[in-house]
């Protein structure tokens, strides 16, 4: 039998009218809403060789069972069509054109090609217009053996917190475009939806249907969130086969779900425990590509394995697909992720850390593999917009020595020091006490060991840190200070005697009389980004997030540099006595803490039904 394994997509929503290039390039395409296609006019040409639509040739040959593979489009108008296959030579896009034809179609009319044979990384196609073309969709099929399919179930697990509005348009999207078809997808497609805001706002009605499922749950985080949907998916009748754990604040097409159930439906035996690791695509910037395996760099921070930036151009798109995901210490993030069951009920589920390092751990923790592909890919807020320190520094330290005590690797706890180190000193260097002394509470409460996150009270213990947050205030708050916001993230020259004295007095923080500091604010990033030379011996710094307009003044103070200093120096010496215990204790206790029995009575299973 023949499936359709890709649609054709075009830009047929508002948000995606600035970012045609993800569809196309070329040709101006105008939605005619009445003939439900996109009219192309005469003597334009139109790349569909696009991060969408360009189909991923060589990995459905790696990974599924396919045969012949052709190119079907329904068009009306007077063209010809050029059929590319394309793979990287160094940091170019090389094209072999694999077939032409001239198609004069007078009324609305499907076409098909049979694709060569080729080992191409990316097939796609053009049309050149020699009249308007009115095209009203396609795809790229394959013949397919229906008695080798996979048995695939598909339990879509997203939970939220008062991110109601995303919530509510992703699940009537997949309702309408997924669940109402009586096709092999919309009849073996779940949707569990965990509310961890205990139903306040959402309520069971909304979400009424086949195959949907509502569950109040407890704030537990995305850990104990995804660990309700990860339940109820095996409880549900029949059990599902894979869970898609999915965020509640992205923008998601059908069509990414729809490629992802075929991927697993055909995949070959050896791949079938293989996580499906969508890509994120940033929110604000939509054609700018963020990450879909991720992995812990020497640096002690978490990297995408094939780099930022936008796939816009065919090299970038070839770059970002055949790029070999690090097989040591890489991950697969939770704003789109694919398990399989089996993997769950063998190495049970998410450890209870609330947020952040959950899907790092359960990756580590399952040695996993992926699969990514063109295309199948979710457009999340960007981290850097939402960047706290909260978020980034407590929690980030604390959950990854967890986690470094539960999934024991020789050099990643030295990894995770020197970042620990580096970010404490760049934060207290620059007047940031809080999320100095933040990262300190973050070996603190590692070293309470396995029974602080199992009870309830590490709940207020977060409420008490994200307190401890920038007072980030509106940029204009500010405008007094002249400052060139465009700047921020520009590095500046110093001295090697301005770095002595910046070294050897804390910038200024001893050693050094108030009256010889430089006066501020010298203006910093907010973030990660670190210019010392900016903040040389002034008295005062202006920390600016130029992605959200906000600012925040932070004076020198002494007085708090001492106390913070001395934390960490109390809690180092603690550390060096303590961590060898502890680590045990978390080694001897991680079987229970990701198992049912301890996700059902941390969850209260019974009460929140």
């Amino acid at each position: 039998m023949e499936l359709k394994l890709q649609s054709i997509l075009f830009p047929d929503k508002e948000e995606y009218t600035d970012y045609a290039n993800l569809f196309y390039k070329g040709g101006l395409g105008i939605q005619d809403k009445e003939e439900q296609c996109f009219v192309f006019s005469k003597y334009s040409t139109c790349d569909f060789g696009a991060y969408l639509n360009a189909f991923s040739m060589k990995k459905w040959k790696k990974h599924t069972k396919i045969g012949q593979t052709s190119l079907k489009l329904i068009i009306k108008g007077n063209f010809e069509l050029v059929l590319s296959g394309y793979h990287r030579i160094e940091e170019s896009a090389k094209r072999d054109v694999l077939l032409k034809k001239e198609y004069q179609c007078d009324e609305k009319t499907e076409i098909s090609v049979n694709i060569p044979n080729n080992k191409e990384t990316l097939v796609a196609f053009e049309l050149r217009m020699y009249s308007d073309c009115y095209v009203y969709g396609g795809g790229y099929y394959a013949e397919v053996n229906e008695e080798e399919f996979n048995e695939v179930r598909l339990s879509i697990a997203t939970t939220t917190f008062k991110k109601e509005d995303f919530i509510r348009k992703n699940m009537k999207m997949i309702k309408d475009e997924i669940l109402s078809k009586d096709d092999i997808i919309g009849r073996n497609v779940y949707l569990h939806i965990v509310d961890n805001d205990e139903g306040r706002v959402l309520s069971a009605e909304e979400f009424e249907g086949e195959h949907v499922y509502y569950h109040r749950n407890k704030n537990v985080g995305g850990s104990g969130g995804f660990t309700r949907g990860m339940i109820e998916s095996i409880r549900q009748k029949p059990k599902a086969t894979h869970v898609l754990l999915m965020d509640d604040d992205v923008v998601v097409l059908s069509e990414s779900i729809k490629r992802t159930y075929l991927l697993l439906l055909l995949a070959k035996a050896k791949y079938k425990d293989y996580i499906i690791s969508g890509a994120m695509l940033c929110y604000e910037e939509m054609d700018v590509f963020h990450e879909d395996v991720g992995f812990l760099g020497v640096d002690g921070g978490q990297n995408s394995s094939k780099g930022h930036g936008k796939i816009v151009e065919m090299a970038e798109m070839l770059q970002k697909e055949e790029a070999k995901t690090k097989k040591a210490d890489s991950y697969a993030g939770w704003w789109y992720c694919c398990v399989p069951v089996t993997m769950i009920e063998k190495n049970g589920f998410a450890l209870p850390l609330f947020i952040r390092v959950d899907d790092t751990e359960f990756s580590f923790r399952n040695n996993a593999k992926f699969i990514t592909m063109n295309g199948i890919c979710v457009w999340h807020m960007g981290f850097t917009l939402k960047f706290n320190y909260f978020m980034e520094y407590y929690q980030v330290f604390r959950n990854f020595l967890i986690e470094e005590a539960c999934n024991p690797s020789r050099g990643r706890r030295e990894r995770i020091w020197s970042r620990f180190n580096g970010l404490f000193l760049s934060e207290i260097l620059r007047f940031n006490y809080n999320a100095a002394e933040m990262i300190v509470d973050a070996v603190r409460d590692y070293l309470k060991g396995p029974a602080f996150i199992e009870e309830e009270k590490c709940q207020e213990r977060l409420k008490t840190m994200s307190a401890k947050n920038a007072d980030m205030k509106d940029f204009e708050e500010f405008d007094e200070y002249g400052v060139d916001i465009d700047s921020i993230y520009q590095e500046d020259y110093r001295s090697l005697k301005d770095t002595i004295l910046y070294r050897l007095t804390f910038n200024g923080q001893i050693f050094w009389p108030k009256k010889w500091l430089r006066k501020g604010p010298a203006a910093v990033a907010h973030d990660w980004f670190y210019n010392p030379q900016r903040q040389c011996l002034v008295d005062s710094v202006i920390a600016i997030n130029p992605n959200a307009y906000t600012a925040e003044i932070r004076k020198l103070d002494k007085k708090k540099f001492r106390k913070v200093m001395k934390y960490y120096f109390v809690t180092l010496k603690r550390y060096r006595k303590m961590h060898k215990e502890v680590d045990k204790a978390y080694y001897d206790r991680r079987k229970y803490l990701t198992s049912y029995k301890f996700w059902k009575e941390y969850l209260e299973l019974e009460k929140y039904q």
